[in-house]
């Protein structure tokens, strides 16, 4: 087995220099984050999303569209879906997307965390009824994967809490965390997205996590008017959302993934407009044969 093999990605070898060096001078995530603002108009969005409620029955939101095109986008720009991990950056195998939500609008409410694995190439329609399962399992009371570890690491007294995560921690950096592990921590995937919205909130820049290998996390506000240009310049009131996102630098240059993230702002304001699944932009970067 090579020594930079990991269970959920694929070692990237033809990479600049200058990227490949980046996690040697930068080993966190917390000192490699940079913050960015989007304000998306999301009438139309709404309109889409309660027409398909009244066609199929289902309980669809928002936050199910945004998870649906954000799938679109790093098939599209898939020099986003990498992770840094023993100072290596890597391809992650397949979309993985995770989310929370509040059970309940109190504050003493615990907040539903859920991970799933989604196909790029899925429809709307399927997308939702892949991860409606999930969060109405969170809502019904269901601990997730995150709260189980939690209930037998503190079993332990302290100083073993943080011996064992110093191990893992440890394990993770030369990829030898079982595949099982990975697949069911929440805190390993492509992006999360935080929607405080749900809850009534406009959205914080979110800090990215040194455990796991999460790169992109993605806040939702909710939505307020505001006065914006409409498509002849002049001033008008429109229902936007605020997006506030906090990704890890070194996987990918910020020229590139911020067009990753206007292309998102696109799908999500127009939600006709078809991507062809066929195409997968090319990485500037990487030289074939190299």
């Amino acid at each position: 087995m090579p020594f930079h093999w990991r269970p959920d990605g694929t070692y990237i070898k033809n990479i600049s220099h200058t990227r490949r060096i980046m996690p040697f001078l930068m080993h966190s995530r917390v000192e490699s984050t940079v913050y960015y603002e989007q304000h998306i108009e999301v009438e139309k969005t709404w309109k889409y999303v309660e027409e398909f409620r009244k066609k199929s029955g289902l309980k669809a939101s928002i936050l199910h569209f945004i998870i649906w095109r954000t799938a679109q986008v790093i098939h599209r720009r898939p020099g986003l879906n990498r992770f840094v991990a023993g100072r290596r950056i890597y391809q992650r195998d397949g979309i993985w997307i995770s989310f929370s939500m509040k059970k309940e609008m109190n504050d003493e409410a615990p907040l539903v965390v859920v991970k799933k694995k989604i196909d790029p190439n899925w429809t709307f329609e399927e997308t939702v009824r892949h991860i409606q399962g999930g969060i109405d399992k969170g809502r019904e009371g269901g601990k997730s994967t995150s709260d189980k570890e939690m209930d037998l690491v503190f079993k332990f007294p302290n100083f073993m809490v943080s011996f064992f995560t110093s191990l893992l921690k440890t394990v993770n950096h030369f990829g030898w965390l079982p595949k099982s592990l990975i697949h069911a921590d929440e805190l390993f995937a492509s992006i999360f997205i935080a929607n405080l919205g749900s809850i009534g909130l406009q959205p914080a820049y979110h800090h990215l996590y040194n455990w796991g290998d999460i790169p992109v996390f993605m806040a939702l506000g909710t939505n307020e008017p505001r006065m914006m240009l409409d498509d002849r310049g002049r001033p008008a009131v429109k229902d936007m959302m605020t997006i506030r996102y906090s990704f890890d630098e070194r996987i990918n240059d910020g020229f590139y993934s911020i067009k990753a993230l206007e292309l998102l702002k696109q799908l999500v304001e127009d939600p006709e407009m078809e991507l062809d699944p066929e195409i997968e932009e090319p990485l500037p970067e990487e030289a074939p044969g190299v």
